[in-house]
């Protein structure tokens, strides 16, 4: 039996070196981050087999170390984290009960400072094969580490704070079996109370384009091929949730935007379902940062990927309308996330940043 084929197995693995100027079509290239180094002495220290001959870039992203020699998983389901134990439990037993546990694994990237989600799956009896590393802070990083490690053909990037159904892993891959040519494979996300949740989501299955893609795909909708990840070079570290630029949003949307620019074909599909809560952030002065944050990505989107001018328009004048109306309502502090939104939008687009994320 082979390193990390017995369920519930960790492996803690450091990344290899990654050559600088790896992202391919779009602006100019980026060196990726390598992440923090686990230091002798460190509880969580392990020699790793990548220390000696590394260089490897983001094209030959796969395994560390050699595996063994039992089949790879259909699926590698890569989860970046910080500390968040009682959400990651929540996933755990969601994929536990899955219908599919024999095809896929889990790959958990944990920031945390203590290890204490990994020290969650080394304390469960797992059905499911797993894996575990660290990464420098922030979910673009985390999700390129994990990828990294994937063995699966394909790959999905839930929150810690997700969940599936019994039969979602079971209906994803027998949709990306049946369709071999098919880079991509989005489904939809649902609240608690199964109604669509984060997005305003197509109600019809349809193929994503550079006009919907904005309503058909999320991160934590997606299921990949990993080799066409690896051909566009991965998340964009300096974009998303704790990236170390001004842009705090558009990773994902990047990504597709990416695929969809080299020629490949992404499925939406709203019968496939991902859970996650539907989350309604308290509106303090951190939030209005936060949308301000999250419109100076969006807007480095448009610029970019040259969105057209009537697609810009079009959002602006959405999220200027909501303002409007929730100002009339008296909800003065989201009608300022609103504008702040829209503010940070025209910011990435002239890719000047906002006096206050300077």
């Amino acid at each position: 039996m082979g390193l990390g084929d017995r369920p519930g197995q960790v492996v803690v693995l450091e990344r290899p070196r990654r050559r600088a100027g790896v992202f391919g079509p779009g602006p100019a290239p980026r060196a990726l981050s390598e992440p923090a180094r686990r230091r002798p002495g460190h509880p969580w220290y392990r020699p790793s087999p990548c220390d000696e001959g590394g260089g490897q870039g983001v094209a030959d992203l796969g395994p560390a170390v050699p595996l063994g020699p039992s089949p790879s998983p259909s699926l590698s389901l890569v989860v970046s984290t910080v500390g968040r134990v009682d959400a990651l439990a929540q996933l755990l037993d969601s994929l536990s009960a899955s219908s599919a546990t024999g095809r896929f694994e889990l790959v958990l990237v944990d920031q945390s400072d203590d290890g204490a989600c990994t020290a969650l799956l080394e304390g469960r009896s797992l059905p499911f094969r797993w894996q575990a590393t660290t990464s420098e802070r922030g979910l673009s990083r985390g999700r390129n580490a994990g990828a990294r490690l994937a063995r699966g053909d394909h790959v999905g990037f839930p929150d810690d704070d997700c969940w599936y159904a019994p039969d979602t892993i079971e209906r994803v891959l027998a949709r990306v079996d049946a369709a071999p040519s098919l880079a991509a494979l989005s489904g939809r996300a649902l609240g608690a109370d199964g109604r669509p949740c984060l997005l305003r989501w197509l109600d019809r299955p349809c193929r994503v384009t550079p006009r919907n893609y904005y309503r058909t795909t999320i991160a934590i909708t997606l299921f990949l091929r990993r080799s066409l990840l690896e051909e566009v070079g991965g998340f964009d570290v300096a974009l998303g949730a704790g990236s170390t630029g001004w842009f705090g949003s558009g990773e994902e949307s990047d990504l597709v935007l990416r695929l969809l620019a080299a020629g490949h074909e992404i499925s939406y599909d709203p019968s496939i379902s991902v859970y996650h809560p539907e989350t309604r952030d308290v509106p303090t002065p951190g939030y209005v940062e936060k949308m301000l944050r999250y419109g100076a990505g969006q807007g480095h989107l448009w610029r970019v990927h040259h969105a057209s001018p009537s697609q810009v328009a079009y959002l602006l004048g959405r999220k200027l309308g909501g303002a409007a109306l929730r100002r009339a309502r008296g909800q003065g502090a989201r009608s300022r996330a609103d504008l702040a939104y829209v503010r940070g939008c025209i910011a990435g687009l002239r890719d000047v940043p906002p006096r206050e994320l300077r």
